[in-house]
């Protein structure tokens, strides 16, 4: 570690411990937590209490849905996220035949024993909806990656410390999730291209996709690297938005040389085939991801035409109850704004299990943009 003239500590010697993995060395045993009979019953039990008491997420906290047969578990899952790899793939609960409204709701109560939602949208939705509604995240400035069937490339998500992401149902084909160790990614960076690693913590603007960040902006201004009073080096990524604000505000300046090439390079390494990790979430399996340690994308995917058998997954975003000391120029815990007319939590209303996802609301105005939004292919969000 070395301090600059700006006080500012910067990494400068490749990174150690269970969190530098590169995927070619991983086996399914290293990430995947499989359910036993004792735990299952207890997750039944939470699914019978939640529909019985008839709550909403906002009545689901870890004092009045306490889950004290899943302390341990729930324990072991943070020691992986927090000083191991960094992700574990929780698998072998069988969710056939619930509703949209118990799989959310034992979802969040399962999340909200290891931190505080963050709001994800303009709506405040606390639960996410991961599905294709058919946007047009090339040309769209609103669209947003999960919402949408195209591939999305490695990347963290907006504001979290924990991202978890449950799969209702998976898709006809296609929708793989893959997962790319930043620590890796930063330690090929230092072989690659040293002369790069000051970049990581230079200021970057992020586009928040036509929603408002409670900085009082439609995009945000972070480093990319940050090394906390605890001494861990928490990293994020996400070049498709960073690209998004340089070219739609004009608050933005344009890309430097090295920010650029910086970008393409995380991009570069993250996708290459022995550096992550690729799995197939399947029904009722959940996967928890650090958010400072892994970059996750998904491959393209075909759906099917039954509208009860889409693709769909729902998505925490937790601040873990004991996190990390971040820097005020990296942490971005806050959530999105919530500004639309039409307000809700995710969570779909016991008599209309597809509510959450046809409602409208009213946006506002669009941002001032510095030219027109012309993406290539690759040019994709979260």
């Amino acid at each position: 570690m070395t301090r600059t003239n700006d006080d500012r500590t910067i990494a400068r010697e490749p990174l150690g411990g269970p969190a530098a993995w590169r995927g070619s060395e991983l086996e399914p045993a290293d990430y995947a937590y499989e359910l036993d009979a004792r735990e299952l019953k207890v997750l039944a039990r939470l699914r019978s209490d939640l529909v019985d008491r008839g709550v909403g997420l906002g009545a689901i906290d870890p004092e009045s849905t306490p889950l004290p047969g899943l302390a341990d578990t729930v324990a072991d899952w943070l020691t992986r996220l927090k000083h191991g790899i960094g992700f574990v793939v929780i698998r072998g609960l069988d969710i056939d035949g619930w509703t949209e409204r118990e799989v959310g709701l034992l979802y969040y109560a399962l999340g909200r024993q290891m931190g505080s939602p963050v709001k994800q949208s303009d709506r405040g939705h606390l639960l996410a909806h991961v599905r294709d509604t058919g946007k047009d995240i090339r040309n769209d400035p609103s669209a947003r990656g999960y919402q949408v069937r195209v591939a999305l490339p490695f990347h963290t998500d907006t504001s979290t410390d924990l991202l978890a992401l449950m799969c209702r149902r998976s898709a006809k084909t296609g929708g793989d999730s893959a997962l790319a160790p930043l620590h890796t990614i930063y330690n090929e960076v230092l072989e690659r291209r040293p002369d790069l690693i000051e970049t990581f913590y230079e200021p970057f603007n992020f586009d928040c996709r036509d929603e408002e960040h409670p900085d009082g902006a439609p995009f945000y201004t972070r480093v990319l690297a940050s090394v906390g009073t605890d001494g861990q080096l928490s990293l994020r990524h996400n070049s498709g938005y960073v690209r998004s604000a340089a070219r739609r505000f004009d608050e933005c300046p344009d890309l430097t040389e090295q920010q650029s090439e910086l970008l393409k390079l995380v991009d570069q390494i993250a996708a290459e085939p022995d550096i992550h990790v690729r799995f197939r979430l399947e029904q009722g399996d959940i996967v928890l991801i650090n958010n400072y340690t892994i970059a996750h994308s998904r491959t393209e995917f075909e759906d099917w035409e039954d509208d009860d058998r889409k693709r769909h997954l729902m998505r925490l975003w937790l601040v873990l109850y004991d996190s990390r000391p971040l820097a005020p120029d990296f942490d971005n815990r806050s959530g999105l704004k919530t500004t639309a007319d039409i307000r809700e939590d995710g969570l779909a209303p016991a008599e209309d299990e597809h509510a959450s996802s046809r409602f409208t609301s009213k946006r506002p105005d669009q941002p001032k943009t510095r030219k027109p939004l012309e993406l290539e292919a690759s040019y994709l969000f979260s």
